[in-house]
């Protein structure tokens, strides 16, 4: 029996008014999307406009890069920014400040790279906070972006050579810094400068998935879009799903950059895709034998040396407590440090404790979102082990007359 005419006309109008939703919320995407797009565009049209403000970082002969000394400004990092002071040695402070050569407190150098510098406010770094927590030390905070062994050197024989007085040097050495020795910086002669490689030609990493490149598209021209992408990401973060691809680095939870101690690396490509020319076996010796330099160094001037190791995001996901970096420097550490501390237990208790349903809670309690870098807490975590050690063994201050010539 074929279908009254009244039924086929209600069915033709049913399909009608969903093809005209169906347009509809096309059309009301599209016209979002292209709000998106050109307010985003406006957005950084205007901040450009306004003139970027200084960074604080200039060129140097010896370190490659450093800070420029008794220098102000406010530095952006995500989605935030906060300001940024350096003192008179060219190290990031509290404020702009004279350091004198010598002092009443016992002075602690601390030596690293971004994790140390701290791409957050200074009152919430782990830098800033063991030198609120301990005011009876001089803390000097030597970290630069993208620093490694290498420059942990040259700014020890800085401030040597400067005869400023120091009682203690702690370095902060990051999962980063083999790839950093064994395929980014090389050494320009025998005085221990170092220059880099071409950095435009560096290589980007091949692994970045489809999703990770589309995403860093929508990043890059969508600001609201890429909000609602962060926040669904985010809530899988948090139940364990680990996955992010913020920027061109890849995965904040397995990149090449710090896979090296739980998976096979890529040896053959350059920075900061791979390992070339030296290779991650390359890069822990390089490592090893600025490090040696290093201590021998302060060993001639009486100086005591320290070394601490933190984990990144990948190492909580995919490593163990006793992960090769802890082992590597554990080892290295005998006979040379005063104290050895590894931050990496702290981080797989605080794991631990996430519930069942919440696995992945730690990431976004510790770390800045869609990125490898501690926010307050983590920061909070990683001072608060420092204090400790330092409670428990204090810095002396040194007699210069017992310093080895």
């Amino acid at each position: 029996m074929a279908p009254a005419p009244a039924s086929r006309h209600q069915g033709r109008q049913r399909l009608r008014k969903l093809l005209l939703h169906f347009v509809g919320l096309l059309i009301g995407v599209a016209a979002f999307l292209a709000l998106d797009w050109f307010g985003t565009a406006a957005i950084e049209w205007a901040a450009k406009s306004k003139g970027a403000q200084g960074t604080c970082r200039v060129h140097d002969s010896v370190r490659h890069h450093a800070l420029q000394p008794n220098c102000s400004t406010k530095l952006p990092w995500g989605g935030d920014s906060y300001e940024f002071f350096t003192n008179s040695l060219g190290f990031r402070d509290e404020k702009i400040r004279d350091v004198p050569l010598s002092g009443v407190r016992p002075r602690v150098l601390l030596l690293g790279d971004s994790f140390t510098e701290s791409p957050i406010a200074w009152h919430d770094s782990y830098v800033g906070r063991i030198a609120a927590h301990l005011p009876q030390y001089d803390f000097l905070n030597g970290g630069v972006l993208s620093y490694s062994p290498s420059n942990y050197l040259n700014v020890a024989r800085m401030v040597l050579a400067k005869r400023v007085e120091i009682d203690e040097v702690i370095v902060f050495i990051d999962i980063s810094d083999t790839q950093d020795e064994a395929a980014l910086y090389s050494d320009v002669d025998a005085s221990g400068a170092v220059t880099t490689i071409d950095e435009k030609r560096s290589n980007l990493p091949t692994g970045t998935s489809w999703y990770g490149r589309w995403r860093l598209r929508i990043a890059r021209h969508l600001m609201i879009t890429n909000s609602i992408f962060e926040f669904f990401e985010r809530y899988l973060v948090n139940r364990g799903y680990y996955h992010l691809y913020p920027n061109v680095e890849g995965d904040v939870f397995d990149r090449e950059r710090s896979a090296w101690t739980y998976r096979k690396v890529d040896e053959t490509d350059r920075f900061f895709a791979g390992y070339a020319p030296l290779g991650v076996e390359g890069g822990i010796a390089k490592e090893k034998a600025k490090m040696t330099l290093l201590w021998e160094e302060l060993e001639r001037h009486g100086v005591p040396l320290s070394v601490v190791v933190y984990p990144w995001p990948a190492q909580i996901v995919h490593d163990t407590p006793d992960s090769r970096q802890v082992l590597i420097w554990r080892d290295w550490c005998q006979g040379k440090c005063r104290r050895f501390i590894s931050l990496f237990p702290q981080f797989f208790a605080v794991k631990d404790q996430c519930p069942r349903t919440e696995p992945g809670c730690w990431y976004p309690r510790y770390f800045i979102p869609g990125d490898i870098h501690y926010n307050a807490a983590g920061s909070a975590l990683v001072a608060d082990a420092i204090i400790i050690s330092l409670t428990e063994a204090p810095p002396t201050k040194l007699s210069r007359g017992t310093a080895k010539r």
